[in-house]
């Protein structure tokens, strides 16, 4: 009943992913964006879609056969409706924060590695009315890689744990509220490709 009721506040900082991918010690770096629509499954209230931009300053322009990579940084802004606002503000959360936690999929020149990378979302506050932007970080384990070619990193579904808090920084009554969200349907997923030589 808890989840159900308030997966749209857990929507709020469904950031996919929070992705973050590798680079080459010795390689140069690339930057990479992605916009990608989530869609959070509500037992009571139904889906909602959740927008999101995923970028990267440093991503791998390329990389070497079995040569571990060095982690990179990923920003994933998602625009938060007024609609999911409004139920957070119900509960009486007046701020945010928690950990996503998002299936990310490396094709390695036809071998496939699923991972997973986990990222912190800062205590992040809640308007009383109109969208607002939640912004969530984190880094991936390096990757060694064994296959010469072609290779590329995409986003996956996400598992989100949200917090929602008091203004006195309390979590409010409802807890920490755990939500499964999946890519929307027809959908590119990949956030970048490089060679490894």
């Amino acid at each position: 009943m808890k989840t159900g009721l308030f997966a749209r506040a857990a929507a709020v900082v469904l950031v996919a992913g929070a992705l973050s991918v590798t680079t080459a010690g010795t390689s140069s770096a690339a930057t990479a964006s992605l916009n990608i629509t989530y869609v959070c499954e509500f037992s009571i209230t139904g889906t909602h879609d959740v927008p999101t931009v995923v970028t990267s300053p440093n991503v791998p322009d390329s990389a070497a056969v079995g040569v571990p990579t060095a982690a990179a940084d990923t920003t994933v802004v998602a625009t938060v409706s007024d609609d999911i606002r409004n139920t957070v503000w119900w509960i009486g959360g007046r701020s945010v924060d928690g950990t996503l936690t998002t299936n990310v999929v490396v094709n390695n020149a036809g071998a496939v590695q699923n991972l997973t990378a986990t990222s912190a979302i800062p205590n992040t506050p809640v308007p009383s009315s109109g969208t607002f932007q939640v912004v969530a970080t984190g880094t991936l384990p390096s990757l060694t890689l064994a296959n010469a070619g072609t290779t590329s990193i995409s986003l996956g579904n996400a598992t989100l744990a949200l917090t929602p808090r008091y203004a006195n920084g309390d979590p409010t009554w409802i807890g920490t509220v755990n939500s499964p969200c999946t890519v929307k349907a027809g959908q590119a997923t990949k956030f970048h490709e490089f060679t490894v030589a």
